[in-house]
């Protein structure tokens, strides 16, 4: 497998940072969370991204993977809103613009959300047209989406695996695959072979979190038998870890070093680095 960390708990600081301290880990990718104030999908500047380019490969790392703020206002794909809906859309557009610049080849993409109150049907098809629209602009840029579900506090639209795996069967486009977050598998009570039946080969990343979206063996998840389990099933894809906590943002560099510690503990991934 290809692991990579994310630069979510490191918001507090420059971008920079997160990637120094990458640089001197043993992993030479990195999953890049879009978010202001280091990348701002909605409002960045051309000569920023030229830098934030330089700057990914002046330390000889790769972006596996692009993670843009996902369903939070104002991002909503799935919305009844005709408004909302479109400019989410365009949203998406230029974070797949922006992955095809820095040599990206996967931008993750989770779930809107209809209103509670109407039928689940109507956000399923706004869900799908929105997505087969990004699937024509995927086919051009050639980057893939990565699709997630979420909790269902969050959505009333893609919530389990087999939900993914429906829509995923309706788009009929390679452009559009699934992946795993542990946090979210959870959550649904689901389980790793659970996605692993349902999306096969259209499981494409995985986000490897404990409890809360914590550092692996921070919280109360069997992680250890989460690696197995995809192990297991032949997984040799990539993953990243999604470190949401704000325990963490007070020393971000601790948590990346605590990922390393726990996959030499538990694994032997890391073994030729």
């Amino acid at each position: 497998m290809k692991f990579a960390p994310m630069n979510y708990h490191y918001l507090r600081y420059p971008i920079k940072k997160f990637l120094d301290k990458v640089e001197r880990s043993p992993f030479d990718s990195i999953d890049l969370y879009c978010s202001a104030p280091q990348l701002n999908i909605f409002d960045y500047p051309l000569d920023r991204l030229i830098e934030l380019d330089r700057d990914i490969r002046r330390r000889h790392l790769k972006v596996m993977a692009m993670t843009p703020e996902n369903c939070t206002y104002p991002v909503n794909f799935c919305t009844q809103d005709t408004v909302t809906r479109q400019s989410s859309i365009r949203y998406y557009q230029r974070a797949i613009d922006t992955a095809e610049f820095l040599g990206c080849p996967n931008v993750q993409i989770s779930t809107g959300f209809g209103y509670f109150d109407q039928p689940r049907d109507e956000a399923w098809k706004y869900c799908r047209e929105s997505l087969e629209q990004l699937d024509s602009y995927c086919r051009r840029k050639q980057v893939r989406l990565l699709l997630e579900e979420l909790k269902v506090t969050t959505t009333n639209v893609l919530i389990t695996s087999r939900d993914v795996a429906e829509m995923l069967d309706e788009i009929g486009s390679p452009w559009i695959t699934g992946m795993l977050d542990t946090d979210q598998m959870t959550y649904a009570g689901e389980t790793v072979d659970d996605y692993f039946d349902h999306l096969g080969e259209r499981l494409w990343h995985i986000h490897f979190n404990d409890r809360g979206h914590t550092v692996p063996g921070h919280g109360d998840f069997p992680m250890k038998e989460y690696y197995d389990a995809i192990k297991g099933r032949g997984y040799g894809g990539t993953v990243s870890f999604e470190i949401c906590d704000r325990r963490y943002y007070c020393d971000p560099d601790k948590a990346i070093d605590d990922i390393v510690s726990w996959l030499r503990k538990n694994t032997h991934e890391l073994e030729d680095e």
